[in-house]
């Protein structure tokens, strides 16, 4: 369990796991925290750099400046300086400053980095959301699961299986040798609250398989190994996941939704850990939305008149979206001030207040 704790505190570096500080005031509900700048280091995530500036990271766009060489946020690199100003009309803008030197005659100014061998930075540890990005994700019926080629037999009395096993399967009878298929099971029954019609199955992603030969009864070997395999898994053709490069945002209509599946076996979730929404791209999600996570909490009295008082939801968390379906979607814990839970409410980012600026649950 310390071993968990201390990898998603890693993950949530800059996010939860900072020290608060306190937040000066800005236009435009900006709440700023104290820092003027930042040299931005390998393994930093672009949610981290955005928490070294703003109590609440979703607002980069807001104050993101066009910079003359680089225009897309997404592409910042190791080295790089950003810093925080202030505009002609008085708004904060963050800046990236880039190295820069002469070229070899001396007479004009060329960019030196980012160079080729340097990747951009990603928005999340991309080891927490890799596995979710290379599968269906979804998928619609188990009887479309049951349709899918299968680890049918081994040579072997294994009750288990992991990397270099030699497996047959079986609806693989055309595929090129060497092809590599995801191994999957099926994952949690997705029902939006109080509708009895499913919104499809949650798919485990398992493993990989390459394979060997492609006859009736197809030779395969496990190529790596998330979760135990089994004989009965399923196979898909294995989709090859780019490091993703979200750009944390607020949805474009305000969303109310709730989580209705984890990805894990915990009975209660951390930061970094997988949960399933059940709302998606028909509700005007998209990639990178960040939404808070609420807890319905139980009504008091008016201590003057004694009738029953309902209090405000209470915020315990934050979820980044990093996959959308048209009617659900996979996010990614960014914050949790507690264990969350699977039926926490979500919602979109509520406008900044002075009560936010002090409250310290960013």
């Amino acid at each position: 369990m310390q071993k968990h704790i201390w990898r998603n505190t890693l993950f949530c570096l800059g996010l939860s796991a900072m020290a608060p500080v306190m937040a000066q005031a800005a236009p435009s509900g900006i709440q700023l925290r104290s820092e003027q700048s930042y040299t931005v280091k390998s393994g930093d995530t672009l949610w981290g750099i955005a928490a070294h500036f703003l109590r609440h990271p979703w607002q980069w766009p807001q104050i993101w400046h066009k910079n003359p060489y680089i225009h897309n946020p997404n592409l910042i690199y190791p080295g790089d300086r950003i810093v925080l100003t202030h505009g002609a009309n008085g708004q904060p803008e963050l800046r990236v400053e880039r190295s820069y030197g002469s070229n070899a005659e001396g007479s004009s100014v060329v960019e030196l980095h980012p160079q080729m061998t340097v990747e951009p930075l990603p928005t999340v540890a991309t080891g927490e959301v890799m596995p979710f990005l290379g599968t269906p994700g979804v998928i619609a019926s188990k009887k479309a699961y049951d349709a899918l080629p299968y680890l049918a037999a081994s040579a072997s009395s294994q009750i288990a299986y992991t990397v270099g096993d030699k497996l047959y399967a079986s609806g693989l009878e055309r595929v090129p040798v060497g092809t590599r298929y995801g191994i999957v099971a099926l994952g949690p029954e997705l029902h939006r609250p109080g509708v009895e019609k499913p919104l499809g199955y949650a798919l485990y992603d398992l493993g990989s398989i390459i394979v060997r030969s492609n006859s009736s009864h197809a030779a395969v070997e496990i190529a790596n190994a998330r979760r135990e395999i089994s004989l009965g898994d399923r196979l898909i053709p294995e989709a090859s996941a780019k490091v993703p490069r979200y750009f944390p945002s607020a949805p474009a209509h305000p969303v109310s939704a709730q989580i209705i599946a984890k990805m894990s076996d915990y009975p209660e979730l951390l930061v970094g850990q997988v949960v399933i929404v059940d709302k998606g791209r028909e509700a005007g999600l998209s990639d990178g939305n960040l939404l808070r996570i609420e807890r319905i909490r139980e009504d008091t009295k008016n201590a003057v008149t004694g009738k029953p008082f309902a209090l405000p939801p209470q915020k315990v968390g934050e979820v980044m979206v990093f996959r959308v379906f048209p009617t659900v979607s996979y996010a990614v814990i960014t914050t949790a001030m507690r264990g969350i839970l699977v039926g926490d409410k979500l919602a979109s980012p509520s406008p900044v207040t002075a009560s936010d600026s002090s409250a310290g649950n960013g």
